[in-house]
């Protein structure tokens, strides 16, 4: 289903010789203050807006040349369908306030000029958190709505559409999202920074 492999998944080898100055203790990494976290999230964050992109275009160019208006809407072609309109309206609104908050986001990483300075990390990283959510919501809605909104025959095996769905939501799983609202909430009111690993 999806996306079949991550770049944190696990090996286990038996009986294989490893010297101990090639055994990198990757959380040590994360002791200290690093870019390392929120750079790693912009790049996840932007997957999610491709995937994202890829649904919409799917779904207006399967409105445009394949879907059909629905019957009670009046309209002869599925683009003049008005709910439609204002559901592929309200996509891209979404879609370009996720591009924009990625862009800031990616901004303040690249604003932290000394990665030993705690504050400025943290902050990154909860700009890019906040990225990374809208970003996931507007892929895992733009890839069900695709299908929605360019009916039953949008299903078929041979159009492949629901791949967007299966791909966000796969990648989605990596590090979810609902961890993040408190993570930002107790910044917010608490002044409590993000943990330091490669995933917030």
């Amino acid at each position: 289903m999806g996306q079949r492999t991550t770049a944190s998944g696990t090996a286990i080898l038996d009986d294989v010789p490893v010297s101990p100055e090639h055994v990198l203790p990757f959380q040590e990494v994360f002791d200290r203050p690093t870019r390392l976290g929120p750079f790693s999230q912009l790049y996840h964050t932007a997957i999610q807006l491709g995937i994202a992109r890829a649904a919409l275009a799917d779904l207006k160019r399967f409105v445009l040349e394949r879907a059909r208006p629905w019957i009670d809407s009046g309209a002869r072609r599925a683009a003049d369908d008005t709910l439609l309109l204002f559901d592929a309206g309200a996509l891209r609104v979404d879609l370009h306030a996720a591009e924009e908050l990625l862009w800031l986001a990616a901004e303040q990483v690249d604003a932290v000029r000394d990665a030993r300075d705690a504050g400025a990390v943290a902050a990154a990283s909860i700009a890019v958190a906040k990225a990374k959510i809208l970003a996931t919501e507007v892929s895992l809605k733009a890839a069900g709505k695709l299908l929605e909104l360019s009916g039953s025959q949008a299903t078929l095996a041979q159009f492949n559409l629901d791949r967007h769905w299966r791909n966000a939501r796969t990648h989605s799983l990596h590090d979810p999202v609902r961890w993040k609202f408190p993570t930002i909430g107790n910044y917010l009111l608490n002044g409590v920074p993000p943990p330091r690993r490669g995933y917030v």
